[in-house]
């Protein structure tokens, strides 16, 4: 007997929007499921990641949602947020950068899902409810911010596909723009020091020390993703996987260990544990500064 294509198709979302609601707790084997992957089999785009200092979850942006980990591995939950606007309303997921600044705090910026109610480019927005709820801060239908990077009070948001880097430092209300090398791939600016940044692209590792008004060219690798940790040190990991740590913002390097997979974000919590998310949608994390690595999640491909 042939089953209708229509029924086939629909058995199959709803197994992948199950997997995606579901919440579990922790698990000893990473999970085989990966609902951040594209349905017509491309891999995913991983904008960003970060970890919610409430209760050490970590939240995945990418291009077909937010997904929440636990932080010991486990089932992804899908996390689709409620964006008010004095305009109306929407909901925001999809292709959309968050890190957290506080206990269920966080900043955004990305665009709605096409057919969306809401404006194209959703600007910075904010949520104290970890992701459920969102306001807009400002920028909303100009400004799409696919980095976001923190040190202190300071803002640093990168324009996508630009070679322009705006700073705030009142929470995203008002910007200053800086001039970037080049359209960066990523940005991390030293915790205890706003000044200094490090910044990547598909030519290589430059770094300020003046607010990104000047810039030098350290390291000629491309497609780098950063880490600053509050212990003042750099991690970085690069194409292929090998993970280094620089103690003097990013002057000179050590080697640590790897991810053994082609990186597309990396973050690094209060505690100094390290998670990575690899281009086929695998997350890891490792608990000594990067030597050995578990994964979270297993990835595709």
């Amino acid at each position: 007997m042939r089953i209708p294509l229509l029924l086939i198709l629909l058995v199959l979302a709803g197994s992948l929007l199950a997997c995606g609601e579901e919440d579990s707790g922790a698990s000893e084997e990473a999970q085989l499921a990966v609902p951040w992957v594209d349905p017509d089999g491309d891999l995913p785009y991983i904008g960003s990641l970060s970890v919610n200092p409430a209760d050490g979850s970590l939240l995945l942006g990418t291009n077909t949602g937010l997904f929440q980990i636990p932080p010991d591995g486990g089932t992804p939950a899908r996390l689709i947020g409620e964006l008010s606007t004095p305009d109306g309303s929407g909901k925001v997921s999809e292709s959309v950068v968050a890190r957290f600044t506080g206990p269920n705090e966080l900043i955004g910026s990305g665009h709605p899902r096409e057919g969306s109610a809401l404006p194209p480019a959703l600007g910075i927005i904010r949520s104290s409810d970890a992701g459920r709820t969102w306001k807009p801060v400002s920028g909303l239908g100009t400004s799409d911010y696919h980095v976001l990077a923190l040190s202190g009070d300071l803002l640093i948001a990168p324009l996508y596909g630009q070679a322009q880097i705006f700073l705030s430092r009142d929470g995203g209300r008002r910007f200053e723009a800086r001039s970037a090398p080049m359209p960066l791939v990523d940005l991390a600016a030293d915790p205890s020091d706003p000044r200094r940044w490090v910044a990547t692209s598909d030519q290589g590792i430059f770094v300020s020390a003046d607010e990104g008004q000047t810039w030098r060219q350290r390291d000629s690798t491309p497609n780098v993703r950063l880490a600053w940790a509050a212990a003042r040190e750099l991690y970085r990991i690069d194409p292929g996987g090998p993970v280094k740590v620089s103690a003097d913002g990013g002057e000179t390097w050590q080697d640590r260990g790897t991810t053994g997979g082609e990186p597309h974000a990396l973050t690094v919590d209060g505690q100094g544990r390290l998670f990575a998310a690899a281009f086929d949608g695998t997350v890891q994390r490792s608990d000594d500064g990067g030597r050995n690595w578990r994964v979270l999640v297993q990835g595709g491909g």
